[in-house]
C-alpha cells in the first residue's frame, strides 16, 4: 500500500480539470459494398481518450467531444481504417452520420498498438509488432473460450510448451527461448512474472480481449526485465457507448464445460465493463492408461473495470481482478475413490489470483499525455502430493509515471516505474526456504522520429537498478525505410536482463520438491539480440490481396540459469552457466485473400543451441522446423468456415533421443444467426498425441514418472457451443 498512495494522491489532484464545451457524434457503420451494419468497428477521436465501439446493430455514440476541428478514425480488422474530419459543434447534432467501410487489402498495417506506447499503427512504428485482434480472437475464442494458450500456440514463431503432465501448466516459448525471458502484460500491466507464471497461459479467459500485440526480440527499454525474448500485451476491451452484453456456453467431448460473459456499458462521465469466465474440466485419459492427460479443474474468474471520465481530456479507470481454481489430477482411480494399496498418486493444485488495477490517463496541450499506472498482485499456490506439501505466495507492486509528447516529426516517450517482487513460503521444520524479496526502480526514454517520408529512426534508453543484482543499462535502436508504399523494411537490436528465481519449467515439472534456493554466486542473465524483416503488399488485377513477410531474429543470453547436474536426482539445484544460449530464427509468412477467402502460409526455422560448459548442443524441445497453413472462407456477419494443418518437426529430448515430427490438423465452422452464433469444430482430427509413440507415464504405479512431454496430450477433440450478444 505504500506504493499505492502517492500515486492516487496526484491521480486526485490530476481530476481537477478545467472543462469547456462538449459535443456529441452518433453514427452507423456498414459495409460499403452489402450494406450491412459492421458490430464492433472502434471509432476513436484522435489525440483525446475518447472512443467506443459499434454495437450489434452497427451503431456508435461518441459524448464529451471538444469544440473545433475533430479527426475520427473508424478501424476494424477485415476492413480498410476510415479518417474523417469534422468540425464540432455539427450543423446537425442530432443526425445520424452514416459511415462505409471498405474490406481490405491488408488490415493489419492500419492497427494501432498500445505497447509501443505511442498508438502510432503498424505501418507507422521502426519496432516489428503483430496483432492478433478482432474476428481472429473471436475465432479462437470458439475453439478455446476457457485460456489463451491456443489463440498464442496457432501464432507463428511462438509455442506454448505444456510443463506438466499432470497439473497441465503451460508456459510461452519465443525463439525457442523459455517462457521466463518473455514479458506477459495485460493492458500495460507485468502481472505474470516470476512464481504466478507457471498457470498464467492457462488462467486467462480471451472473452473481454480486444487485442493481442506480440513483439519479438527484445522490449526491455520500455518495459525493463523478463522482455528478451520478446513480450506479449493483452489489451482488453473498453466501454461503448449503448450497453452490449455477450454471452458463450462451449462442451467439449474430452469433459470440458466453459460459461462466459462480457458486459460494457458507458454514461457521459461512467464507463463498465464486466467479465465472468467459469470453466469445469473432467478427468480426461485419451491414451487409456489409468491416468489422466487433462487434469480435473475448477475455475471461477471475475473482472470488473470502471472507468471515470471527469473530462473530455481525462480517464480514470480501476479493476479488481480474481480467479479461484482448483485442479486434480494423476491416478484415475484415486481421483474417483481415493488412494488404497499400491494407488496413492494424485497431485492437486489450489491457486488464487488476485490483481488490482489503477490508471490515470490525462491528455494535454499540444497532442501530449500522461500516464499514471498502479497494480497489487498476490498469487497464492499450494500443490499436494503423496508425502509432499508445497505452499507459497507472490506478492507483487508496479508503480510507473509516463509522459508522451508527439510531435510533427517526434513522438518522445520518457517514464519512471518501481517494481517490487516478494514470494513467501510456508515449509515444515527442515526444509530450506525459498523466500525473496526484489525491488526494481526504473528510467526509460524512447523517440520516434519521422527523419524523412521514407525513413523513421527509434532509438531508446533503460537503466535500472535492481536491489539484489545491480545496474543494467538498457540501449535500443530501431529503423523503419519505407521503399515503396507497398514495400519497407525493419532492423532493430537492443540488450535486456533477467534476475534470477528458482520457479522455472524443470521445477515446476516436479511440483518444486526438492529445488534448492539460489545460491550467491548466481548471476542475472544478460542478452543481446536484434531482428531484421522486410514486408510487401499488393494487389493483382484488383481482386488478388497479397502480403509478404520476411523476418530474421537473433539472440545472444549470457550467463543463463541452468540446473546443475549431481548425484541426487531428488534435489534441483541452478547454477549460472559459463557461456551463453544463441537463438536464431527465421520466419516467413504470407496472406492471400480473394473476396471471402483468406489463406495463411507460415514457416519457422529455429537454430537454438546450448553453447556453454564446452558443450555445443541444440536445445531440448525446440523444433528446428515448424509450418502454418489456414484457409478460411468467411463471410462478414454471417459465418466462417475453416481448415488449419500445423506441422512441427524432431525436437531433441532431455536424453539425447529425438522426437519423431507430427501433424495436427483441425475444422473450424460458425454460423451467425442474427444475434447467436453457433460454432462446431474438430480440433486435432488425426489424433495426434504423444502417447502414440511411447508410454506416457514411467515406473511404478506408487510413485510414477512421467515422459518429457514434447507433444499434444489429448488428441482428437471436438467442441461446440453457441455466442449470443445484445445490444439495445
Amino acid at each position: 500500500m505504500v506504493h499505492c498512495t502517492p500515486l492516487l494522491l496526484v491521480m486526485c489532484c490530476l481530476l481537477v480539470t478545467p472543462t469547456r464545451a462538449q459535443h456529441t457524434y452518433r453514427a452507423l457503420v456498414q459495409d460499403a459494398h452489402e450494406g450491412e451494419p459492421l458490430a464492433g468497428v472502434n471509432v476513436t477521436v484522435e489525440d483525446t481518450t475518447l472512443g467506443a465501439a459499434t454495437d450489434a446493430d452497427g451503431r456508435v455514440t461518441i459524448r464529451g467531444i471538444p469544440s473545433g476541428r475533430q479527426r475520427l478514425t473508424f478501424s476494424f480488422v477485415g476492413f480498410e481504417t476510415l479518417r474523417r474530419v469534422l468540425v464540432f459543434p455539427l450543423a446537425d447534432p442530432d443526425a445520424v452520420d452514416v459511415v462505409a467501410l471498405e474490406e481490405a487489402h491488408e488490415e493489419m498495417e492500419e492497427v494501432a498498438v498500445a505497447a509501443t506506447r505511442t498508438s502510432r499503427t503498424i505501418a507507422d512504428l521502426p519496432t516489428r509488432v503483430e496483432t492478433i485482434a478482432g474476428e481472429e480472437i473471436d475465432e479462437k475464442i470458439s475453439m478455446e473460450p476457457s485460456n489463451i494458450s491456443m489463440l498464442l500456440n496457432e501464432s507463428p514463431g511462438i509455442t506454448v510448451q505444456q510443463t506438466s503432465a499432470v497439473s497441465g501448466g503451460a508456459a510461452i516459448r519465443i525463439q525457442g527461448l523459455d517462457g521466463r525471458y518473455t514479458q506477459m502484460l495485460k493492458d500495460g500491466f507485468p502481472l505474470y512474472g516470476g512464481f504466478s507464471g507457471g498457470l498464467s497461459l492457462l488462467q486467462v479467459p480471451p472473452l473481454d480481449l480486444a487485442q493481442v500485440e506480440i513483439i519479438k526480440g527484445p522490449s526491455s527499454t520500455l518495459y525493463g526485465g523478463d522482455a528478451i525474448a520478446g513480450l506479449v500485451n493483452l489489451v482488453s476491451k473498453t466501454p461503448t457507448d449503448e450497453p452490449t452484453l455477450s454471452l458463450l456456453a462451449n462442451a467439449t467431448t474430452a469433459g470440458g464445460f466453459d460459461l462466459g460473459s462480457f458486459y460494457t456499458a458507458r454514461r457521459e462521465r461512467y464507463g463498465l465493463t464486466f467479465l465472468a469466465s467459469g470453466n469445469i474440466q473432467q478427468a480426461y485419459d485419451p491414451d487409456e492408461d489409468a491416468f489422466s492427460n487433462l487434469p480435473e479443474t475448477r475455475r471461477l474468474t471475475l473482472h470488473p473495470r470502471l472507468f471515470y471520465y471527469p473530462a473530455a481530456q481525462t480517464t480514470v479507470s480501476l479493476s479488481l481482478a480474481g480467479t479461484l481454481e482448483r485442479r486434480e489430477g494423476g491416478d484415475l482411480h484415486v481421483l474417483a475413490h481415493g488412494p488404497d494399496a499400491g494407488r496413492v498418486f494424485l497431485e492437486r493444485n489450489e491457486s488464487t489470483r488476485l490483481a488490482s488495477q489503477a490508471r490515470l490517463d490525462q491528455a494535454l496541450t499540444g497532442s501530449g499525455r500522461l500516464t499514471l499506472k498502479n497494480s497489487l498482485s498476490l498469487f497464492d499456490r499450494a500443490i499436494t502430493v503423496p508425502g509432499y506439501r508445497f505452499d507459497g505466495r507472490q506478492v507483487a507492486t508496479y508503480s510507473e509515471a509516463s509522459l508522451l509528447r508527439a510531435g510533427e516529426a517526434h513522438d518522445l516517450v520518457l517514464g519512471l516505474d518501481l517494481r517490487t517482487d516478494a514470494f513467501g513460503e510456508d515449509a515444515r521444520v527442515g526444509v530450506e526456504r525459498r523466500n525473496y524479496t526484489y525491488t526494481s526502480v526504473g528510467a526509460f526514454a524512447q523517440d520516434t522520429w519521422d527523419a524523412t517520408e521514407r525513413f523513421t529512426l527509434e532509438a531508446g534508453l533503460r537503466a535500472d537498478y535492481h536491489s539484489r543484482f545491480g545496474v543494467f543499462v538498457l540501449p535500443k535502436a530501431s529503423l523503419l525505410y519505407r521503399v515503396t508504399d507497398g514495400l519497407s523494411a525493419r532492423l532493430g537490436g537492443g540488450l535486456g536482463y533477467k534476475a534470477p528465481t528458482v520457479f522455472l519449467e524443470p521445477s515446476e515439472e516436479r511440483a518444486f520438491r526438492g529445488v534448492v534456493p539460489l545460491g550467491d554466486d548466481v548471476q542475472a542473465e544478460t542478452s543481446q539480440g536484434g531482428s531484421v524483416d522486410v514486408n510487401y503488399r499488393t494487389l493483382l488485377f484488383d481482386r488478388l490481396a497479397v502480403s509478404i513477410n520476411q523476418a530474421f531474429y537473433f539472440t545472444n543470453l549470457r550467463h543463463p540459469l541452468v540446473p546443475a547436474m549431481g548425484e541426487d536426482a531428488e534435489v534441483l539445484r541452478y547454477r549460472s552457466a559459463d557461456g551463453a544460449i544463441r537463438t536464431r530464427a527465421l520466419e516467413a509468412n504470407a496472406k492471400v485473400s480473394l473476396g471471402d477467402v483468406k489463406l495463411f502460409l507460415g514457416y519457422v526455422y529455429l537454430d537454438a543451441r546450448a553453447d556453454y560448459d564446452g558443450t555445443d548442443a541444440r536445445l531440448v524441445l525446440t523444433p528446428a522446423h515448424k509450418t502454418y497453413t489456414v484457409v478460411v472462407y468467411e463471410k462478414h456477419g454471417k459465418g466462417r468456415l475453416g481448415l488449419e494443418a500445423y506441422y512441427t518437426s524432431a525436437q531433441r529430448l532431455t536424453d539425447g533421443r529425438e522426437s519423431s515430427g507430427y501433424w495436427v490438423m483441425g475444422v473450424m465452422a460458425e454460423r451467425r444467426i442474427g444475434r447467436v452464433g453457433l460454432f462446431l469444430n474438430f480440433e486435432n482430427f488425426l489424433d495426434t498425441k504423444q502417447s502414440n509413440y511411447g508410454p506416457v507415464v514411467l515406473g511404478a504405479r506408487s510413485d510414477p514418472r512421467f515422459a518429457e512431454i514434447w507433444a499434444p496430450m489429448d488428441g482428437f477433440i471436438i467442441n461446440g457451443g453457441l455466442k449470443y450478444t445484445y445490444a439495445p
